[in-house]
């Protein structure tokens, strides 16, 4: 017996239960003297012990024993974390696929499945075991699936004083598949989140987090790809290469799918039918110049066709790009600066999260990141900055092989096609992997920091490596906010990291910097960094300024202002930083910026008139 029954004879009347049964089975008109069943009441009994084990446990009380400290885990006096000694540990803690059963209350039959469990610490932590044990007294008694994973996070907010809990609890009910209509083959699905984790975004990180279950490493996947030199490596037989491909586990279903078919096949054929069959999406107010409206033209047709299989490639064929795609590899200052288009393929990005997702089609997810980036092609995106995790402030990590199987496959389209891509990593292997499928920038807000191999993986490939001035990762950059000279102590890191980087091999002509608006610094922090812009640009390397929707932006805005409508005040930074001698910009929407570069131009091009 396990901790849960085994104090439970003293709460189960074994007699009474056993008289019961007796009873009932007579009552169905049963014989309970018969061979068969003579024994059957002392063994309903018996099981009552450990299937009832939990009623009138008190599950918390042991969890709160057993919790000791989050200082108790910290790092070793002297060991840093983004430049700060790390004293507590911040990150969420995620259980996944404990097996559970218990008893519905409604019928006395049982239901069982898979529980994920997580919570935020605050103070203190508990050992994963307990978690188990907590999951195993509150499943052994009566109940309901949604009480369960009610009283889950409860206990794990009382008894651990968390910060936030969440519970995923998927199912199987034998009072659904024995009785009624039988529909053996499905799956309840209930999520419970209290604190912190009921916050939507939180909670669809978690969730995300939860879901990740690729087939392969993206360093099999890599494998089977040409190398950033150009050198074939050993390429599997077709059947095995889309064997290869990187799948997304799923999240949340209603029922049991294959994850490398994704859903059912004839619902995946009809839901892209009907994705082929949108109308066409109404012109832009500003007439895009001629080559550009043909390339989009070609994109367009590319992408839309062959989506009939959930489990087929994703075709394309190479269309004449605009002319200014030609000539940008060098990161030299240009007369104009480049726009850096934002892809986001994430759930939880806090302006664009959830756009592309889609649980159970790795391939539609595909084809709707590819049709935004047609737009931004077409509304003059110079490159297209592909990310797949989140970097708002507070976002969890998300694993390494989630982050690839989201952006690989459409780098791979885009590359294909000619567009200019830039893979927003801070993991060496996803940005390794990207450059092999002809990824040409490799954008990491961390500087290298993240991953000790991304600077010797930037240096051997020769490709530019955009660097950011960074702190610590997004569940902890607030805390990390602490300047008395904001300009002059971000300008000073900003050229250490710039330093280290050389120092790791990269040649200098490769670094594009930038100054990380937003990240570990607050509002007023923000505008002493655009107030001494020119004093960045005289480090003499390219600059990026991403400014764009971010919170300081929409702190000039009414206070109930959509984030879109940071898209006014990011067009005012792009004109003015343009004017201070930038590389780049990175924006969500091209089109506003755009239109500030071409104010800015007709500007300088009346100045010179004069």
């Amino acid at each position: 017996m396990n901790d849960v029954d085994s104090g439970s004879a003293d709460r189960v009347d074994l007699g009474r239960a056993q008289a019961a049964v007796r009873e009932f089975l007579a009552a169905i008109g049963e014989d309970p003297d018969r061979p068969g069943l003579a024994r059957t009441p002392e063994r309903v009994a018996e099981a009552a012990l450990e299937l009832f084990g939990g009623t009138g446990v008190d599950p918390v009380a042991p969890l709160a024993r057993a919790r000791f400290p989050v200082a108790d885990t910290a790092a070793p006096s002297g060991a840093a974390v983004g430049g700060a000694e790390a004293a507590t540990v911040s990150q969420p803690v995620v259980l996944r696929d404990l097996a559970f059963r218990s008893m519905c209350e409604h019928h006395l039959l049982p239901f069982s499945g898979r529980v994920h469990l997580a919570y935020v610490p605050s103070g203190s932590i508990v050992g994963f075991g307990r978690l188990h044990t907590l999951l195993e007294t509150l499943s052994a008694r009566p109940t309901l699936q949604e009480r369960l994973g009610d009283e889950l996070v409860d206990a794990m907010m009382t008894a651990l004083d968390a910060r936030g809990a969440l519970a995923v609890i998927e199912a199987s009910h034998a009072c659904a598949g024995l009785r009624g209509s039988r529909q053996q083959a499905g799956v309840v699905v209930t999520v419970s989140a209290r604190g912190e984790l009921s916050e939507p975004i939180a909670r669809a990180e978690i969730i995300a987090l939860i879901g990740a279950q690729p087939i392969v490493a993206v360093d099999a996947a890599a494998a089977a790809i040409p190398n950033a030199t150009g050198q074939p490596s050993t390429a599997p037989a077709p059947a095995q290469a889309a064997a290869l491909a990187p799948v997304v586990g799923h999240v949340l279903r209603g029922a049991r799918f294959d994850p490398r078919v994704g859903t059912q096949a004839s619902s995946a054929a009809a839901d892209d039918a009907a994705d082929t069959a949108e109308a066409p999406q109404a012109a832009p107010t500003t007439q895009a110049p001629a080559e550009v409206t043909e390339g989009a033209a070609q994109l367009d047709a590319a992408t839309d066709e062959q989506w009939a299989e959930d489990s087929g490639p994703v075709n394309t064929r190479p269309f004449e790009l605009p002319q200014r795609f030609t000539n940008l590899l060098q990161p030299a200052i240009p007369k104009r600066p480049r726009i850096l288009g934002i892809l986001n393929i994430t759930p939880d990005s806090f302006s664009d999260g959830g756009k592309f997702e889609d649980l159970f089609s790795q391939n539609r997810r595909t084809k709707r990141a590819l049709r935004r980036a047609r737009e931004l092609v077409a509304q003059g995106a110079d490159i297209i900055d592909v990310g797949g995790e989140s970097t708002r402030p507070g976002a969890v990590r998300v694993p390494q092989e989630e982050e690839a199987a989201r952006v690989l496959p459409v780098i791979k389209e885009l590359a294909a096609l000619g567009v200019l891509v830039s893979i927003d990593t801070m993991y060496a292997k996803t940005a390794e992997a990207a450059l092999a499928l002809g990824a040409e920038y490799v954008n990491d807000v961390s500087g290298g920091q993240a991953d000790p191999a991304m600077l010797g993986l930037v240096a051997d490939s020769g490709n530019p490596f955009i660097l950011s001035h960074w702190r610590g990762h997004s569940i902890r950059m607030n805390e990390l906010a602490d300047y008395r000279d904001p300009a002059a102590e971000i300008l000073a890191e900003l050229a250490g990291a710039r330093d280290r980087a050389v120092d790791a091999g990269l040649d200098p002509s490769q670094i594009v910097l930038d100054p990380g608006l937003g990240f570990a610094k607050r509002r007023d922090d923000n505008w002493a960094v655009l107030r001494e812009l020119e004093q960045f640009v005289a480090l003499g390397h390219p600059l990026l300024v991403g400014a764009s929707r971010k919170r300081f932006t929409g702190e000039v805005l009414q206070p109930d202002a959509d984030v879109t409508e940071r898209d006014l005040p990011t067009s005012v930074i792009t004109a003015l930083a343009a004017k201070a001698g930038i590389w780049g910009v990175r924006v969500h929407n091209v089109e506003a910026n755009r239109v500030a570069l071409d104010v800015v131009d007709a500007w300088r091009e009346g100045a010179q008139d004069d």
